[in-house]
C-alpha cells in the first residue's frame, strides 16, 4: 500500500472508524508496521477519536459539534501534519542561520582573542628583559688590570667579595693589525673555563671583558690573549691571573 493511496482514501481515518475491508486493513497493518509516518498518523487519529467519545460521554459535545467534528477531522489531521513540517523547516532556518552566521562570529572572536593575548605576551617581554637587566645590575664591580705575563713574574691577584657576580678583565695592548680578539680563560694548560669572542678595543685603546664570578674558583688561571680579525688568527698574549675570596 502506497503512501498516496493512504491519503486519497483516507485509509488512516477508515481505519480507526472500522470501516475498511478486511483486505484494505490487512494491507495498512503490514504497511504501518514498517512504517513511523503512518503509524504516528494512526496514533493521533486514535487519540483524536478517544478524545471526543469521552467529550460525547461526558455529555459537553452537542450534535452540531459531532456533525462538524466528524467533517473536520481529515482537515485537522492535515494542518497538524502541515504544523509539524512548519516548525521543522523553521527548525532547519535556525540552525542553517546559525552555523552560517553565529558560527564564524563566534571563531572571529575567538581568534582576536588569541591575537590580542599573543600582542601582549609579545609587549611584556621587553618589560621583562628590563627586569632582569636591573636585577643584574651590580655595584663595585671587581676590575683587574692584566699585564703580558713573563715567567718570572707573579700573577696578577684579585679578591672577589662574597655576593660579586662578575670580573672585569682590563687589557692594555700594543700596536696590532688586529681589530678583534678572542679572550679565553684556562683553570690549568688545557683545561677552558670560558671564553669571550669579538673583543675590540675601547676609546682608550684597551680591551675589556666582564667573566661570571661563579666561574672562577679560588685559584691560579692563565688567559690567552688571540688576534682574529683579519685572519690568520695568531697569539697575541699571555696573562696570569690569580683569584682570591675572603
Amino acid at each position: 500500500m502506497m503512501h498516496s493511496e493512504i491519503e486519497n482514501q483516507e485509509i488512516v481515518e477508515r481505519y480507526v472508524r472500522n470501516q475498511l475491508t478486511p483486505e484494505e486493513r490487512q494491507a495498512f497493518e503490514e504497511h504501518f508496521f514498517g512504517c513511523q509516518e503512518c503509524f504516528e498518523k494512526l496514533q493521533d487519529a486514535e487519540r483524536f477519536r478517544a478524545g471526543v467519545r469521552d467529550a460525547a460521554g461526558r455529555g459537553r459535545l452537542t450534535d452540531e459539534a459531532r456533525a462538524g467534528f466528524a467533517e473536520g477531522r481529515s482537515r485537522w489531521l492535515v494542518w497538524a501534519f502541515a504544523a509539524t513540517a512548519c516548525t521543522a523547516l523553521v527548525f532547519a532556518v535556525m540552525t542553517a542561520w546559525t552555523y552560517l552566521t553565529l558560527v564564524p562570529g563566534l571563531r572571529g572572536a575567538r581568534n582576536r582573542v588569541a591575537a590580542e593575548l599573543q600582542a601582549e605576551r609579545q609587549s611584556q617581554v621587553p618589560l621583562e628583559q628590563g627586569t632582569v637587566r636591573v636585577e643584574q645590575a651590580e655595584a663595585n664591580v671587581p676590575l683587574v688590570m692584566l699585564q703580558a705575563s713573563r715567567a718570572e713574574e707573579k700573577p696578577a691577584s684579585v679578591l672577589l667579595q662574597a655576593g660579586a657576580k662578575h670580573l672585569v678583565l682590563w687589557i692594555e695592548i700594543g700596536p696590532s693589525r688586529y681589530r678583534e680578539f678572542r679572550l679565553e680563560v684556562f683553570s690549568s694548560e688545557t683545561h677552558l673555563v670560558t671564553s669571550v669572542d669579538h673583543l675590540t678595543r675601547s676609546p682608550y685603546g684597551a680591551l675589556a671583558a666582564s667573566l661570571p664570578a661563579d666561574q672562577l674558583p679560588t685559584g691560579e688561571f692563565l688567559i690567552k690573549l688571540t688576534g682574529e680579525n683579519p685572519p690568520p688568527a695568531a697569539l697575541a698574549g699571555e696573562y696570569k691571573l690569580r683569584i682570591r675570596r675572603p
